[in-house]
């Protein structure tokens, strides 16, 4: 079974002309088993078109974008990074020591 991905956009920084100009996201990995979530951000292109307004965007849309232009390194990365999380928790840590004060 493959992984599946969502997106969270969480925040849009703006110019003053209302461009979008990164996103900052939380993409969400799961194997069906166990899921990872974690936050990244994307620069995007200046608009090739007539841009959206910025009060007429949807998720749908940021989301587009964003998987257009990072989500196959995303998505690589998000696998990693659920592996890593499937690692810890299979081979929890421990911190303190061993003598009290």
């Amino acid at each position: 079974m493959s992984n599946t991905y969502s997106y969270n956009p969480t925040n849009l920084i703006s110019d003053a002309n209302g461009i979008v100009k990164s996103v900052d996201f939380e993409i969400t990995v799961s194997d069906g088993t166990d899921t990872f979530t974690f936050p990244s951000y994307t620069g995007l292109n200046d608009p090739e078109s007539t841009p959206i307004p910025y009060s007429q965007l949807t998720k749908d849309v940021v989301v587009n974008w964003v998987t257009a232009l990072v989500g196959q390194q995303i998505q690589e990365q998000a696998d990693a990074e659920l592996s890593d999380f499937k690692i810890r928790n299979a081979n929890p840590l421990t911190n303190g020591t061993p003598w009290s004060e």
